[in-house]
């Protein structure tokens, strides 16, 4: 789920319950349609509840290879800050494989990082205590889309 304070000029997308390579290819189409949500700083945060059983490595090399075709016509000429908050050891294993093809194969648009706690990820993204306290809570982030199959649990 993609969803945005427009106060702190953040976005912030969830994974939980029940995930589909799928999902994620859903998220990079919509970003690239709506390339407005792109030039944003953006947390992600993999909840400890997220199910990954049903994708592969491979799945997630496929998705990584459609985000590329994706957006490299886009042409982004900015640079934003992407940080990810992993709760699930599960998912770890996922962010981990990801953030080395990432590493590999930079991106011009993006400085992608992984934090502990959100309170480092705010103090990266240069957040008051105050606005990180907000980031971690979710509170006055708005709804923009889901990305989850039907047989996904309920969206925080």
């Amino acid at each position: 789920m993609l969803r945005h304070n427009e106060t702190l000029e953040l976005s912030r997308v969830e994974y939980c319950g029940s995930m589909r390579a799928q999902d994620f290819h859903d998220h990079a189409a919509y970003n690239a349609a709506n390339p407005i949500w792109l030039g944003f700083d953006c947390i992600s945060i993999i909840h400890a509840d997220v199910d990954v059983a049903s994708i592969s490595l491979d799945n997630l090399d496929g998705v990584f290879n459609a985000h590329r075709e994706l957006f490299e016509p886009l042409g982004l000429m900015f640079m934003r800050r992407s940080g990810w908050v992993c709760e699930s050891a599960d998912g770890q294993r996922f962010l981990s494989h990801w953030l080395a093809k990432r590493n590999v194969d930079q991106s011009p648009w993006a400085e992608v990082r992984q934090f502990d706690t959100f309170e480092a990820a705010g103090e990266w993204m240069l957040l008051s205590a105050a606005n990180t306290a907000i980031l971690k809570s979710g509170d006055g982030f708005q709804e923009v889309a889901r990305f989850a199959s039907a047989t996904a649990g309920p969206a925080r």
